[in-house]
């Protein structure tokens, strides 16, 4: 059970450190949602400490249309 509990937290720590660089412009969301993908896969195959992954090639760049949602959220302006 202590497993599953751990795996479950590591899940949702990846998840928000994704969603945390999704909003500040560092990765867009179709990184994240491979990124979030392949960390749910190896968490459910049980694998603890995975080899080097194999060199993929990088994503086609996407039109300037398609990058604008995802470049147009600002990071929250500080409160005073």
């Amino acid at each position: 059970m202590q497993s599953k509990l751990t795996k479950t937290i590591i899940g949702a720590v990846i998840a928000v450190a994704l969603a945390a660089a999704v909003s500040y412009g560092l990765i867009n969301q179709q990184t994240a949602d491979q990124l979030q993908t392949k960390a749910n896969q190896t968490l459910s195959d049980g694998q603890t400490a995975p080899g080097p992954a194999p060199q993929q090639p990088s994503p086609a760049p996407q039109s300037p249309t398609q990058q604008a949602p995802t470049q147009q959220s600002p990071a929250p302006a500080p409160r005073p």
